[in-house]
């Protein structure tokens, strides 16, 4: 079967390459300091393994929830927000229920970028940033987060020709 052409053009996501050296330092002996993709090193608290017990017994569970994710969880994301960052969100229209921050991150840009577009990407940054410019048919524009400039991008840096098509 043919692979499309975008697929092609994915480089090998970071943190399956990491894994792999830090599989390979291990079985060398190597007692290693995990510092990925921020896996859990602890157990879930009981008080939440049985509210979930709870919720999996309970027949309303049992369907898909709506796409945008319930009108109850979208106000309770509104609120931790306000809360937390003192930012007003509209639970109607600005607030949506992802499986995962990867899926919202990796779809944005679908939703953004037209072939041929630029994307601004921090580096270090998230990987998902560039593979999903290149998924998109677009052009990753890497701007090195430096000491020198604390860590920011230097937007002064952009060539204009790519910041208007960014």
């Amino acid at each position: 079967m043919k692979i499309a052409q975008r697929i092609q053009t994915i480089p090998p996501y970071l943190f399956a390459e990491i894994d792999k050296k830090k599989e390979e330092a291990i079985k060398r002996g190597i007692d290693i300091i995990n510092l990925g993709i921020g896996d859990p090193d602890q157990s879930t608290p009981n008080n939440i393994i049985e509210k979930l017990r709870e919720s999996v017994k309970d027949p309303k569970t049992h369907n898909y929830p709506p796409y945008q994710g319930t009108a109850e969880f979208r106000q309770a994301v509104a609120s931790w927000y306000k809360n937390r960052f003192g930012v007003n969100l509209d639970p109607e229209q600005e607030v949506m229920a992802l499986i995962g921050s990867k899926e919202g991150i990796a779809h944005i840009f679908l939703a953004f970028i037209d072939p041929g577009d630029f994307s601004l990407i921090p580096d270090p940054g998230y990987p998902v940033y560039k593979t999903a410019t290149l998924f998109a048919n677009g052009f990753p524009y890497i701007m090195p987060l430096l000491e020198e400039n604390d860590f920011l991008p230097d937007l002064e840096e952009i060539d204009e020709e790519i910041a208007q098509r960014a």
